[in-house]
């Protein structure tokens, strides 16, 4: 069974909301709109695990400027264990469009989407150019096929909002309905 794209949309959905909860921690106000997330072009060039989904948050709507990137990694290298530990974790994710050198933020959390268990965990991105970043990266996977989000906004949110943000909407109240 391969990840389709609505299995990658409810993924981006996941982290879209993981992003609204912190930006509204980030800016709070009854004039902040409603959230609008608009898919974008893939930036980034092609590799050997091709092109995915992006989308853009802007200021106004999410309270930060935010971007999240989602795609399909087939026969990764850990077939049996999954997304077992952060390790796997930092191998997955896609450093490279984080813009910069990031460092973990602490330990991941495990987390289970439908059928499919992994790992979301935060980093701190670090630019010679651009002030301190927040990114947070998601892979879940099942049958040797990974699916991975990195999520990053271009401020620093509080740690205690985005902690919050996975509480809140991980555990319980959110499972999607992946193929």
């Amino acid at each position: 069974m391969t990840f389709t794209r609505a299995a990658r949309l409810m993924l981006a959905l996941l982290l879209v909301g993981l992003a609204g909860a912190a930006g509204s921690a980030a800016r709070s106000g009854a004039d902040r709109p409603e959230q609008t997330w608009t898919e974008i072009s893939w930036p980034f060039l092609l590799d050997e695990w091709g092109a995915g989904q992006a989308f853009r948050c802007e200021d106004k709507a999410c309270g930060l400027e935010a971007r999240l990137f989602v795609r399909a990694k087939r026969g990764f290298c850990n077939c049996f264990q999954g997304v077992a530990d952060d390790a796997e974790v930092d191998r997955l994710t896609d450093f490279e469009f984080l813009g910069g050198p990031s460092r973990p933020l602490g330990p991941g959390r495990a987390i289970a989407i439908g059928d499919r268990s992994g790992r979301v965990r935060s980093f701190a991105v670090d630019g010679a150019k651009a002030p301190s970043r927040r990114a947070v990266s998601l892979v879940v996977a099942k049958d040797c096929e990974a699916l991975v989000a990195t999520l990053i906004a271009d401020r620093e949110v509080a740690a205690a909002a985005a902690d919050a943000a996975i509480v809140a909407l991980l555990p319980r109240t959110l499972v999607a309905n992946l193929p």
